[in-house]
C-alpha cells in the first residue's frame, strides 16, 4: 500500500497535479519577462507571484497554474521593472515665481504612474513639499512614485534660483552640509556658479560623511577634477564638450580671440563653433577613463536638450499633452515667460542644434567606453518635458546616441539601483525584489518605443491597469482645469 502511495505521488508530480501553495495576493501569469541585466527575453513565458511589495516567486508558465487572489494575464505582453527618472523638478524653484499652489503641484504625482515612472530623484526644490509628497504616497491620499531628494540647490554666493544655498566662504561649508544632512536630504546637488575652491571644501568633506554630491559641474571646474572628487553624478553633459576640446585651456580662462566680434549673441555662437570645431577624440577618450576609473555616472538629459532646440517644431506635436499639466507650469513654458526660451534668433537655434548632434555623439562614445548613463529628463521649467512621458523620450534619444534598446533600458532600471546601490532590491525583475513593474503590450527589446505601450503599472504590488491608468490621468485632466 506504502509503495502504491509512493508511485501514485510521484506520477502526480510528474504529470503536475500537484501545484505548491504559494503565499501571494497577485499573480501575473504568461508573460515575457525581460531580462534587463542581459538583455534579452527569459527562455520561457513565466508566472510572476507577488505578495505585498514584493515578487515571491517565478516559475515557469503552467496552464494549470491558479491562484485566489487577483490575476493579471500576461499573455502576449512583456514586463519589465519600474522605470526611474533620475533628474526631475517636479517642485522646480525656477518656477516658484508663478506661485504654485499645493493641490497642482500635487498632480504631477499620478503623471509619473501612468507612463510606468515608479521613482524618481529629486534634483531641487524644497524638502518640505517633498516630505508631504512622500506622506500623502504612503497613506495613498494621492498616488505617486517613489521620491528620493535633494533639498535646495547649493550654489555661489548670489545663486542663480530662488531657494538656493548660498555659500561665500569656505567656514560655512561644513555647517551647511550637517543642515541639509540632518534635514532629511539624501544627497547634495552642486549648481553651476560655485566657486572652485569651495567646491572641493564641500567634496572633500562629503566623502568623509559618506554622503553622495551631485550635479552641476561649477563652470570654473573640469568634469575630470570633479569625477577625481568624488562627484558621483554629473549631469547635462555641462563641461562635457569644453574638456573634450583641444582649446579646453583657453575656453575655460576666457582668452578666447573673437577679433572684430563685439556682439554678444555673435560672441556665443562663435565660443561654441569654436569648441565643436576643436574636438579631440584623445582628449575623449581619457576623460571617459577617468569617469570609469572614479564611476562617475552621467544624466545626459539628452531630450532636454532636444525639446529646447528644436521648441518650435516640437510643440506642435507636444501641445496635445498640455491639457495635463496644471496651469502655473503651462505659463512658464511660455516663450515670455521662460528663461530657457530667450533670444530665439536664427543663429542662436543653429548652434543649440548642433550641440544636441555632439552630444549625441558624446552620449554613444561614453556608451562604449563603459561610462555608466542614467535616464533623466529635467522636467519642471524645462519647455515640452512632461512628467512620466518624458522618459519615454530620454530612451529614444539615447538610442539615437547609439545605444541598443536593452541598454538604453538599463538607464531607467538596473543603472539606478545599481547608482543608489539597492540592486538586491530593485532594477530587475528577480524574486525577493520590490514588485515595481510595467506591463508592456510589445517588445522594448526589439523597439524602444514599446515602452510607452503600457497595459499595466504595478505600484510596490498595487495595481494600475489601462483602465485605472486612464481614469488617473483623466483625474488629472479635471482637476488642472477646473
Amino acid at each position: 500500500m506504502q509503495k502504491i502511495a509512493i508511485l501514485f505521488l510521484i506520477l502526480c508530480m510528474s504529470v503536475g497535479c500537484t501545484e505548491q501553495k504559494i503565499d501571494a495576493t497577485l499573480l501575473i501569469k504568461n508573460v515575457w519577462v525581460v531580462d534587463v541585466k542581459k538583455g534579452n527575453l527569459l527562455a520561457a513565458k513565466k508566472d510572476i507571484w507577488i505578495n505585498g511589495d514584493r515578487i515571491v516567486q517565478i516559475r515557469d508558465h503552467k496552464e494549470q497554474t491558479k491562484s485566489n487572489n487577483e490575476i493579471i494575464d500576461g499573455s502576449g505582453k512583456y514586463i519589465i521593472p519600474g522605470l526611474w527618472d533620475m533628474h526631475a523638478h517636479p517642485d522646480d524653484p525656477e518656477m516658484w515665481r508663478m506661485d504654485p499652489d499645493e493641490y497642482s503641484r500635487d498632480q504631477l504625482m499620478p503623471l509619473f504612474v501612468r507612463y510606468g515612472v515608479t521613482g524618481i530623484r529629486d534634483m531641487a526644490g524644497s524638502m518640505e513639499v517633498i516630505e508631504k509628497w512622500r506622506t500623502k504616497i504612503r497613506s495613498k491620499e494621492l498616488v505617486g512614485p517613489e521620491i528620493v531628494a535633494c533639498g535646495p540647490l547649493i550654489d555661489g554666493p548670489n545663486p542663480m534660483w530662488d531657494g538656493s544655498v548660498g555659500i561665500s566662504d569656505l567656514s560655512k561649508v561644513k555647517p551647511m552640509v550637517d543642515s541639509l544632512k540632518n534635514s532629511g536630504a539624501d544627497f547634495l546637488k552642486i549648481y553651476s556658479l560655485l566657486p572652485d575652491s569651495i567646491y572641493f571644501e564641500l567634496s572633500k568633506y562629503a566623502r568623509q560623511l559618506d554622503f553622495p554630491h551631485v550635479g552641476h559641474v561649477p563652470l570654473t571646474v573640469t568634469t575630470a577634477e570633479a569625477s577625481i572628487a568624488g562627484m558621483k553624478s554629473q549631469e547635462h553633459l555641462l563641461n562635457l564638450l569644453m574638456d573634450c576640446s583641444a582649446r579646453a585651456d583657453q575656453l575655460y580662462a576666457k582668452e578666447v580671440d573673437y577679433g572684430d566680434i563685439t556682439n554678444p549673441v555673435d560672441k556665443y555662437v562663435y565660443r561654441n563653433e569654436l569648441m565643436l570645431d576643436t574636438y579631440d577624440e584623445e582628449k575623449a577618450r581619457t576623460l571617459y577613463e577617468t569617469f570609469v576609473k572614479n564611476e562617475t555616472w552621467h544624466t545626459p538629459t539628452i531630450s532636454m536638450w532636444y525639446k529646447n532646440a528644436y521648441f518650435e517644431q516640437e510643440i506642435l506635436k507636444d501641445s496635445i499633452h498640455f491639457k495635463y499639466l496644471p496651469m502655473y507650469m503651462r505659463n512658464y513654458w511660455k516663450p515670455e515667460n521662460n528663461d530657457h526660451l530667450q533670444n530665439r534668433l536664427p543663429k542662436i537655434i543653429m548652434v543649440k542644434k548642433k550641440l544636441v548632434e555632439a552630444y549625441k555623439e558624446r552620449i554613444g562614445e561614453m556608451n562604449t567606453a563603459g561610462v555608466g548613463l542614467l535616464a533623466g529628463t529635467d522636467v519642471g521649467a524645462n519647455p515640452l518635458c512632461f512628467p512620466g512621458l518624458s522618459l519615454h523620450y530620454e530612451l529614444q534619444m539615447l538610442v539615437e546616441s547609439g545605444l541598443t534598446p536593452a541598454e538604453a533600458l538599463r538607464t531607467a532600471t538596473l543603472n539606478p539601483a545599481l547608482y543608489f546601490e539597492k540592486e538586491n532590491v530593485q532594477g530587475s525583475v528577480d524574486e525577493g525584489k520590490l514588485a515595481d513593474l510595467v506591463l508592456l503590450d510589445a517588445n522594448p527589446l526589439e523597439d524602444i518605443e514599446n515602452t510607452k505601450r503600457i497595459n499595466a503599472v504595478v505600484l510596490k504590488g498595487e495595481v494600475f491597469d489601462y483602465e485605472r491608468l486612464q481614469k488617473e490621468l483623466a483625474m488629472v485632466e479635471r482637476s488642472v482645469n477646473r
